[in-house]
C-alpha cells in the first residue's frame, strides 16, 4: 500500500470491507458509512457493469432465525448507491429515491450475495436491478432502486 492510501482516514474500513484501491478517492468523506461494517458486507466486485458483496446472514437475522428483510434491503441500497457513485466517478452524491424489494424464500445461515447490474444510468439518476442469492445459488430477493444523482454541497 502506498503511503497516499494508508494515510487514507477510512483505510482500515476500506480494507476491511474489500474495497478496491481505485475506489478509495471517492470515499474520503464517509468511508463505506456505518451501517455496511455493522451488517458484515464484504465488497468483491466493484465496477460500473457490476457490483458484488456479501453479507452474514449470522447477526443480521430476525425474531424466528432467519435473515432480515431490512438487512437484505440495506445491502441492496448499499450496493445500488455504490454503483451509482461509481457511474459517476465520484462527481455526483448518489441519494436513494425508491427502493422496492421482493423476499422470495428466507435463508438461516451462511452468507448472501448481491449481485448489482444497471438498469438505467444517465446524468441526473440512475436505476439498478440487484438480486440477492444464499450459498446454494438460490435466489432469495430481487431489488431494484433509484438513485437521485445531486451535485456536492
Amino acid at each position: 500500500m502506498t503511503d497516499n492510501f494508508a494515510s487514507h482516514p477510512f483505510a482500515a474500513q476500506l480494507t476491511e470491507a474489500g474495497v478496491p484501491l481505485e475506489i478509495w478517492p471517492m470515499l474520503t468523506s464517509h468511508g463505506v458509512g456505518t451501517l455496511g461494517p455493522k451488517l458484515g458486507i464484504h465488497f468483491e466486485e466493484l465496477t460500473v457493469e457490476r457490483v458484488v458483496a456479501t453479507m452474514p446472514v449470522q447477526g443480521n437475522q430476525q425474531v424466528v432465525g432467519i435473515l432480515h428483510g431490512g438487512a437484505t434491503a440495506a445491502l441492496a441500497e448499499t450496493l445500488g448507491s455504490f454503483a451509482a457513485a461509481i457511474h459517476t466517478q465520484g462527481r455526483k452524491n448518489p441519494v436513494g429515491v425508491d427502493l422496492n424489494i421482493t423476499h422470495h424464500r428466507g435463508a438461516s445461515s451462511g452468507v448472501v450475495r448481491g449481485i448489482c447490474t444497471p438498469l438505467h444510468l444517465g446524468r441526473s439518476s440512475t436505476s439498478h436491478q440487484i438480486e440477492v442469492f444464499d450459498e446454494a445459488g438460490k435466489r432469495i430477493a430481487t431489488a431494484r432502486i433509484t438513485n437521485q444523482l445531486l451535485d456536492p454541497r
